[in-house]
């Protein structure tokens, strides 16, 4: 999916993830930190790897199979470099709280920064039967 980075594009691609989540009867508190996770790595890149917002776009892209779920966010942008925080304090300094929600709300976050900036969700999902 390829997504503008204005807020028909953000909105876009949230509504996206909740139709996966829907589609693969993810359990509502698993589908809430997916969510969580996913806008966070969406707005991240909207902020910051978009820097021509009228030429950049963002790409989001999903994977699942055999109870796991891969989730994708690539942007335009210059990238980054993410360490993971030793502290609270350094927590809320310098990373901001995008990345650690990113981690505390997926089983692993894979951060790659070559010709722009990429972020892989992973998450092992447990499915609810079919109703």
């Amino acid at each position: 999916m390829v997504l503008r980075p204005d807020s028909r594009g953000l909105y876009a691609a949230r509504e996206q993830i909740r139709s996966v989540v829907r589609r693969l009867c993810i359990p509502p508190d698993e589908a809430d930190c997916l969510l969580i996770a996913v806008g966070e790595a969406i707005s991240n890149a909207y902020r910051h790897g978009t820097p021509d917002p009228t030429t950049n776009v963002i790409r989001l892209s999903w994977r699942h199979d055999m109870g796991n779920l891969r989730i994708t966010v690539k942007d335009s942008g210059s990238g980054f470099h993410a360490k993971q925080p030793s502290c609270a304090s350094e927590r809320l300094g310098s990373l901001g709280l995008g990345i650690g929600l990113m981690r505390a709300c997926t089983d692993n976050v894979h951060l790659s920064s070559n010709n722009g900036a990429r972020v892989v969700l992973h998450k092992r999902v447990k499915l609810l039967p079919e109703q």
